[in-house]
């Protein structure tokens, strides 16, 4: 796609990302995060006091550049120099892209013009592919996210350690966002690709972390800050989980830590991994969606984690299968993380669902042998709806290739 030049007055422009940080330490970003078919919320780190704008217009369109602030956050958690700045564009058109650049107390950030892309119109069939991924570390290799670019997916759904800090304390956790966020192969999917996070234990709290985590109430706070999510929680239950929709398709990120009893308790019907408030959250909006498609996406796997997800929590496993086959919920597909491996399946336990439950696993793009992970294409526009799931190894190869039809996933 060509780049145009917007038509602004000269400023004085740095010509990489890299000569930015180098000069500006306590800068990160930006972030496209939350967008929809019409709004789109931009998400910058920079010195405190600092004044932020952008300026955008459609793609390819020569007038009706606007700029608009970002707003910083006023009680950013955790001691850093620099806070977070969010600004949301309204009055966008559905599937439409615009240029925009960043500017920091007058001066441009980057190496030119970015781009980003709205979503379908809402409630509408259409055709699109998402890249899911999970596990990132400093100094481990980034190539898999310049793979993931290449793939040009509509958005990109992160499932936890979205850095290791391993703490509650947000000061600490700030200093592991912002020093990944300042990786170049992960800058340009940030800055270009609209990107929801849910965190796991590493980016929540220490190793294997669970509700009883002291400070947890920091780290949400913090985590508020970090990512450009939509509202996360609900009115009485806090928590990172939050939804949303792109065209026709619902996806449900669940929080698998907050609420979640000590991986050590005994395995009985008191044992929880959501929580039973965020459950009849999740419940409700799976018993209201019409959508071909649902997608609950947290860090915890069904059942590949021996000692940390789904299996040993056999009451709430059991009550989320029993609800989708009672209340005859189709089209439910789960996705998750953790492992350091990627691949697709489909639950054993199915049958208490009443359909293949499919499970898409992908862990490891940057922390794992194969740096996976993985795309999943919806096309909604057909008679019957299909989903098909790739995994994708830090090598460039196809490890996995398997496609759902809707009429697949329903109740029988």
């Amino acid at each position: 796609m060509v780049h145009r030049p917007l038509l602004i007055a000269p400023v004085l422009c740095f010509c990489f990302v890299q000569n930015i940080i180098a000069d500006a330490p306590h800068v990160a970003g930006p972030l496209v995060g939350h967008t929809t078919d019409s709004t789109s919320t931009l998400w910058m780190y920079a010195p405190r006091g600092s004044k932020v704008e952008v300026a955008y217009r459609e793609t390819a369109v020569k007038i009706g550049e606007r700029r608009q602030p970002f707003k910083a956050v006023q009680q950013p958690a955790g001691k850093t120099p620099g806070q977070p700045f969010k600004v949301t564009l309204t009055r966008l058109r559905s599937n439409h892209s615009y240029d925009y650049r960043i500017f920091i107390n007058g001066k441009e950030l980057g190496d030119g013009t970015w781009q980003f892309k709205t979503a379908p119109t809402a409630n509408q069939p259409a055709t699109f592919k998402i890249a899911l991924t999970s596990c990132m570390k400093i100094k481990q290799p980034t190539n898999s996210w310049n793979l993931l670019r290449k793939e040009k997916p509509a958005f990109h759904l992160t499932v936890g350690d979205t850095q290791y800090s391993d703490t509650t304390n947000p000061t600490v956790q700030w200093q592991h966002h912002v020093r990944y966020r300042q990786v170049p192969e992960f800058a340009r999917v940030l800055r270009s690709i609209p990107t929801y996070s849910m965190w796991d234990d590493h980016d929540y709290g220490p190793n294997n972390s669970d509700g009883t985590a002291k400070g947890k109430e920091n780290s949400l706070a913090g985590w508020k800050q970090f990512w450009a999510n939509p509202k996360l929680g609900a009115t009485d239950t806090p928590g990172a989980f939050f939804t949303f929709r792109w065209a026709d398709v619902d996806i449900f990120v669940v929080d698998g830590r907050y609420h979640r009893s000590p991986d050590k308790a005994e395995d009985d019907n008191q044992k929880r991994m959501l929580g039973d408030a965020q459950f009849q959250w999740l419940l409700d909006g799976l018993k209201k969606s019409k959508a071909p498609f649902k997608v609950i996406a947290s860090g915890s796997t069904l059942n590949h984690s021996t000692k940390d997800g789904w299996r040993i929590y056999t009451f709430s496993r059991h009550r989320l299968f029993d609800a989708i086959k009672q209340h005859r919920i189709g089209g439910v597909v789960y996705m998750s993380g953790d492992i350091h491996r990627s691949l697709v399946w489909e639950h054993h336990e199915s049958g208490r669902v009443g359909y293949p439950l499919v499970e898409v696993i992908s862990s490891g793009i940057a922390n794992s042998k194969t740096l996976s992970f993985a795309t999943i294409e919806f096309d909604t526009t057909q008679t019957d709806p299909t989903m098909r799931v790739r995994i994708i190894h830090g090598n460039g190869k196809t490890h996995a290739d398997k496609t759902w039809k809707a009429s697949q996933l329903q109740v029988k």
